[in-house]
């Protein structure tokens, strides 16, 4: 009986572990923007253009990692901050933090901002189309 009572307790107990290590995480998220809105574009057309240029792999809602991290609060945040997505050693060690310059610069040509980038889009060519997709990018509290 003893030997019954301890095999049920030990099954229990690996059942336990199980459950323990299926527990979801939450999405990692980024601290609350503090730079005030970016008022050099148009937000609605920048949506647009987001829409167009940037929504296949990046979405704005935490958790929803694709190809790229999520942008959700990503204006005025340090570079790499999510942990719920593997970022290259390169934008790690970046430093960057996601400012109209730096943003504009990355949107202008990705590759040449930071060498070692992951990200696949043609440069954005468009000066105000960048400064358009910056104001929206900014409106994501």
């Amino acid at each position: 009986m003893l030997k019954k009572v301890m095999k049920i307790s030990g099954m229990a107990l690996v059942i336990g572990i199980g459950l323990v290590g299926c527990e979801k995480q939450p999405p990692s998220e980024r601290p609350a923007v503090s730079l005030p809105v970016y008022t050099q574009g148009d937000s609605v057309k920048g949506k647009t253009y987001y829409d167009q240029e940037c929504e296949q792999c990046h979405k704005l809602v935490a958790g929803n990692n694709k190809k790229g991290p999520q942008l959700s609060k990503i204006y005025g945040a340090k570079s790499a901050l999510l942990t719920d997505y593997q970022y290259t050693d390169a934008l790690k060690n970046s430093q960057i933090t996601w400012d109209s310059t730096e943003l504009d610069r990355y949107i202008a040509n990705p590759k040449q901002a930071i060498n070692g980038t992951r990200m696949r889009s043609d440069p954005i060519n468009d000066k105000q189309m960048r400064q358009d997709i910056i104001a929206y990018i900014s409106t994501l509290r």
